[in-house]
């Protein structure tokens, strides 16, 4: 057979270049699905979500490294329990009422200007004048003798304003960052752009882990220089609290910057509009119309079956953690390895997660959550039980420290767990928002973002809080066995949970 012939059969150049290109732009939209006109906006709100996020990295591992060294790590769980409940009750409360009398776009401005107002004056009034502000040292100790019952919580309000920045840097992740920017994106997003925009933002976003944790981690020595160099009469640790204050208080006003730009330009652009027509109802109506959605209390019960479950694993690993770092800027520090390690581990997360939304539905992607953080959890409360549970451990491997081992142990836990929550968990709670009414939107997220984790987190305070005010001599490694078997019931619970709000999800899609 002439092999000229057979040549005509083979198809043309013209038609492999057409078929290159093709795959070559289905591989492209499969990696980046954003489109070029929606670009602008989704940049933006990228950069907003940044800002944001790498000021709650910064203030939440300031929050712990002062109360966890300077007062106690069993503190944190009076302080869920005493302190950032009920504000974060009054914050939605409150949220709520603004929304009925101002425009959602000064509300955003509102709350933000009064968290950086709050951390300015702690940064550079409060804390640098503490010791005039509190008890001393002999007092506290009296009324600790005097009642040991209540030793932690006359500690709490002995340094009331180092709880009182604990509370109000509590409610920023979900004041903030899960009520109004996700309130601000879930209104200006259509469902099919939340398929496409949502792990994107946890790709872009979260690189403010990696970030924040290789600053947390420079911060100390950029303290000693100004110290060193300019005769300032400041303690290192007043210093480094004003330095990372400053830090917050800059990028905060670029958020508000961001804000007005996209609201000004690209939202009226798109002929999308922030500001919607709410009813005017109650502050109590409001609550009560969010939780007579069953829809709402399957987010609401999501929500608090993870407060429960990290805030049952990090308080005891916080307190080891303490053992070794006893002072706000070696604690820091390492607060701040954890959290690029964090950010590195979260990008990964994206990369290979990014489509699994896309291709295996929204159950499969909210699963990933309570899975790894079931699996890793267990491995540490096992690890951390090594002092008391198995004594033969020491003989048995003399080289090795049980603390080590059950703070890196620890540590691997939170970078696992915390990755698949900003990766897998926040964009499928987003998600689940997007097919509601604009009233659910506003006051039923209101409801659930604010109340939801910190109900679970304070839930699970509450029972060690009880445990430490009935047993004064109770520590976190004594009740570590008990801590382990509530663990795992929330763990299969969240999981029920999500498979329930799947059929729900489904039903309002379609």
């Amino acid at each position: 057979m002439n092999p000229y012939y057979l040549l005509c059969y083979l198809p043309s150049w013209a038609t492999i270049r057409s078929s290159i290109s093709f795959n070559l732009s289905k591989i492209f939209n499969h990696v980046w699905p954003v489109h070029r006109c929606e670009l602008p906006r989704f940049l933006l709100m990228t950069a907003l979500m940044f800002c944001i996020l790498l000021i709650q990295n910064l203030i939440r591992a300031l929050k712990d490294s002062i109360v966890i060294t300077m007062i106690g790590a069993e503190t944190t769980s009076f302080l869920k329990i005493w302190g950032v409940l009920p504000a974060a009750c009054l914050m939605t409360i409150t949220y709520i009422k603004l929304v009925n009398v101002v425009k959602n776009e000064k509300v955003f401005y509102i709350i933000l200007l009064t968290f950086l107002t709050f951390f300015f004056v702690f940064g550079f009034i409060i804390f640098p004048n503490y010791q005039y502000l509190h008890l001393n040292d002999q007092s506290i100790q009296a009324l600790v003798s005097k009642f040991p019952h209540f030793r932690w919580i006359i500690l709490m309000l002995a340094k009331w304003s180092f709880s009182l920045f604990y509370i109000i840097s509590e409610l920023w992740p979900n004041a903030v960052f899960a009520l109004l920017y996700w309130q601000f994106v879930n209104m200006v997003t259509t469902v099919e752009q939340s398929r496409r925009f949502y792990v994107l933002f946890s790709l872009f976003g979260q690189t403010g882990l990696y970030i924040s944790g290789t600053l947390i981690s420079f911060l100390p020595s950029l303290s000693n220089y100004f110290i060193t160099n300019y005769d300032l009469q400041c303690s290192k640790t007043t210093i480094y609290i004003q330095i990372v204050i400053s830090i917050v208080l800059l990028l905060g006003s670029l958020s508000m910057l961001i804000f007005a730009i996209l609201n000004a330009y690209i939202i009226k652009i798109d002929d999308v509009s922030f500001k919607f027509k709410s009813n005017k109802m109650s502050i109590l109506d409001g609550i009560k119309t969010a939780l007579e959605s069953r829809y709402i209390r399957l987010i609401i019960t999501l929500l608090i079956c993870y407060g429960v479950a990290i805030n049952l694993v990090e308080a005891p690993w916080k307190y080891k953690a303490a053992t070794l770092y006893q002072t706000p800027e070696e604690y820091n520090a390492f607060v701040g390895s954890y959290l690029s390690y964090t950010g590195i581990c979260t990008i990964l997360f994206v990369l290979v997660g990014s489509n699994i939304v896309r291709y295996f539905g929204w159950k499969t992607a909210a699963m990933i959550t309570p899975i790894m953080l079931f699996s890793t959890g267990t491995i540490f409360f096992i690890t951390s039980s090594f002092n008391t549970s198995f004594p033969l451990f020491e003989l048995i491997c003399p080289a090795i420290d049980p603390l080590s081992i059950a703070i890196t142990t620890g540590a691997t836990l939170n970078i696992l767990t915390k990755s698949s929550k900003y990766t897998f968990f926040d964009s499928t709670k987003e998600m689940a928002y997007v097919p509601l009414d604009n009233e659910l939107k506003s006051k039923g997220k209101a409801t659930a973002d604010v109340m939801g984790i910190k109900l679970g987190k304070s839930a699970s305070a509450l029972i060690q809080s009880l445990t430490f005010t009935l047993i004064p001599t109770a520590t976190y490694q004594s009740i570590t066995p008990y801590l382990m078997f509530i663990f795992i019931i929330i763990c299969i619970v969240w999981m029920w949970v999500i498979r329930e709000l799947n059929k729900e999800y489904l039903k309002l899609i379609s």
